[in-house]
């Protein structure tokens, strides 16, 4: 059905295919731009059953070797969203990355809200792990929610770090060196999916990808949980639908948590095909294919998840008790 723009008319569209998909991307692209939605917050939407659609418990548990052992996090004196971003942004810099291409989603925050100043000041004291770099980094990334979500998402917090925070903060960008050293190299920080974003995720990237896996980075002071196994899952449906090649050698998914010193990995082939059908189509909202054979829902619910998650029946499920942290 077309609907002509100049009179409000409504008729059988006739135009040529190539004018229609060209319209449609269009849309997408102006409902992305009015209506963001970023992979996390769809992952959020989804009820999920005891264990997760994809369990944390089929991921294979890698603790690596740092003895040293870190403050306790309730000590820490800089919010949990501050500490990953300092990790994964110093990480990149003592890796070889300039300062300022590390921090350009909070240099971005501070020019959206008027503060670039300040934030370029802040930028110049950034050259190591001394006090002074670690409160200028911390302080300066208080300005990221504005860069990656706008203004109107902002508030301002100061978070100051005292020595028991620049201590921890330090060891866990310490850890993800040798987490890098063992497991690298990165081929790809910040990866995205263009050509891969639908009009029910319009937006989002993740962490970095190595050679054959896709990792997500945490510092929370809990195992991976259910959501964030099924937004590792999303990560590589994009990938896999996106324009970009690298994703096709991937074989593995991987969620490194520096401040447990601990990864978690899957290998993709053991992901069963339903729980991938239904990823696809039902939340990303892929087309099915002529033999499809899911629900042709419009929004993914409880009812529309697949009987069977990586060869486990229902029953099986349920006896994964999710973790203290997925009942918050």
């Amino acid at each position: 059905m077309y609907r002509d723009p100049h009179d409000g008319s409504y008729g059988l569209d006739l135009r040529d295919p190539a004018l229609l998909e060209r319209d449609r991307g269009q849309a997408v692209e102006r409902a992305r731009r009015i209506s963001p939605m970023p992979v996390a917050s769809c992952v959020r939407m989804v009820s999920q059953p005891a264990g997760g659609l994809l369990p944390p418990s089929l991921f294979e548990r890698v603790r690596l070797d740092d003895r040293s052992g870190l403050h306790a996090a309730s000590r820490e004196t800089v919010p949990p969203d501050i500490a990953g971003l300092f990790v994964d942004y110093m990480t990149r810099v003592v890796t070889g990355a300039d300062v300022r291409i590390a921090f350009r989603v909070p240099l971005l925050g501070a020019r959206l809200v008027g503060e670039s100043e300040r934030a370029e000041s802040l930028l110049a004291r950034v050259d190591g792990f001394s006090m002074r770099s670690v409160r200028a980094a911390c302080l300066l990334l208080d300005y990221d929610s504005a860069g990656r979500r706008g203004p109107a998402y902002w508030l301002t917090r100061r978070p100051v770090p005292d020595d028991a925070t620049r201590e921890n903060l330090t060891r866990m960008v310490a850890r993800s060196l040798a987490f890098v050293d063992e497991y690298g190299p990165v081929v790809w920080r910040d990866f995205s999916f263009e050509g891969a974003y639908t009009d029910r995720i319009t937006s989002g990237s993740g962490d970095f990808l190595t050679a054959d896996t896709l990792w997500d980075m945490k510092v929370s002071k809990w195992p991976p949980n259910s959501k964030q196994t099924l937004q590792l899952l999303v990560y590589w449906r994009l990938g896999m639908h996106s324009v970009h090649d690298v994703y096709r050698g991937l074989t593995r998914l991987g969620l490194f948590n520096p401040r447990l010193d601990t990864a978690w990995i899957l290998d993709v082939d053991r992901i069963g095909g339903d729980l991938v059908s239904w990823a696809d189509h039902e939340l990303i909202g892929y087309p099915l294919a002529p033999a499809g054979i899911l629900p042709s829902s419009v929004r993914p619910d409880a009812d529309d998840r697949p009987d069977r998650i990586a060869g486990r029946s229902r029953k099986e499920q349920k006896q994964d008790d999710p973790h203290p942290s997925e009942r918050r």
